[in-house]
């Protein structure tokens, strides 16, 4: 559980940073600073030090990500692999959010530009064994719904119709439900496969109506990220992964299906499933 120990405001060098996550989550306990900033590579595709330095990146920054008037901290990392950490301060405990989520991406170049995150990273980073030169994208992640997404300034107006999602099983004990909500917030919830919570395993069918914040936040951010401009499947490049699979009903019948392999196809999307995810926990099912 995390606790508070004491003021981002009060952090001014590595050795008090690297205590201080330590300190707020024990999860985090072998977490490194990269202080200075020490892109060592396992493929020599890039000149990452050159690359960081010509983007003006630093091993840690200040901001106020989440707008709540409280100082948040970027950290660059390693946690087992590089990392790149955020640390919002919610006034009463300290959220940790890690930003790298995919293997295999051991290089990638964030600043902090008006409590935005400018993001560069290899597009091609999921590779074990990288053959051609990786490509760098760049794009700029801003807190909202919840987590750190794309931005988007000109977010969709679609009215949704219907929402469904199925996930199917992985190598382990990933959850495989399938769910779906209609505009009236009316929802059945298919539990198949490891929708454990705690000691309550759940199997069967179930209904319910899914809370108007609940389901104004996932339309929402469906809207937001614009899914209907989304492709139409993304994978991770490695196996034994669980796959989701979104289908969005909208505007008089108009639909939208979304493959993702890995559930990490974009930020946004990502932060779809954890929300689809969560509504086996936190509705009334009957």
């Amino acid at each position: 559980m995390l606790k508070k120990p004491g003021s981002i405001d009060s952090l001014h060098n590595a050795k008090q940073i690297t205590a201080f996550i330590h300190q707020i989550d024990s999860n985090y306990r072998k977490f490194i600073l990269n202080d200075p900033v020490n892109y060592e590579s396992r493929y020599a595709a890039f000149n990452y030090k050159r690359v960081a330095d010509s983007l003006g990146v630093r091993p840690w920054s200040k901001a106020d990500f989440d707008h709540n008037g409280l100082t948040d901290l970027l950290v660059i990392g390693q946690h087992n692999d590089p990392s790149i950490l955020i640390i919002l301060n919610k006034g009463d405990h300290y959220q940790i959010i890690p930003i790298t989520r995919r293997s295999f991406q051991d290089h990638t170049f964030p600043v902090v530009e008006n409590n935005k995150i400018r993001y560069t990273f290899e597009t091609n980073s999921d590779k074990i064994y990288q053959v051609l030169p990786a490509s760098l994208e760049t794009i700029t992640l801003v807190y909202k719904f919840g987590d750190f997404i794309e931005e988007n300034p000109l977010p969709a107006e679609h009215k949704i119709e219907k929402i469904e999602y199925n996930t199917t099983g992985c190598f382990g004990t990933c959850p495989v439900f399938k769910m779906t909500i209609r505009t009236d917030r009316s929802s059945v919830w298919e539990a198949i496969r490891y929708n454990q919570f705690g000691s309550h395993k759940s199997a069967g069918t179930y209904s319910c109506t899914i809370t108007e914040d609940k389901y104004a936040e996932l339309t929402n951010l469906l809207n937001y990220i614009d899914f209907e401009k989304l492709q139409l499947d993304y994978a991770v490049r490695w196996t034994d992964d669980q796959q989701a699979t979104l289908t969005i009903t909208f505007d008089n019948g108009q639909s939208k299906t979304i493959l993702d392999y890995g559930l990490l196809g974009t930020y946004g999307l990502n932060r779809v499933h954890q929300l689809m995810f969560n509504l086996r926990e936190n509705q009334d099912w009957k």
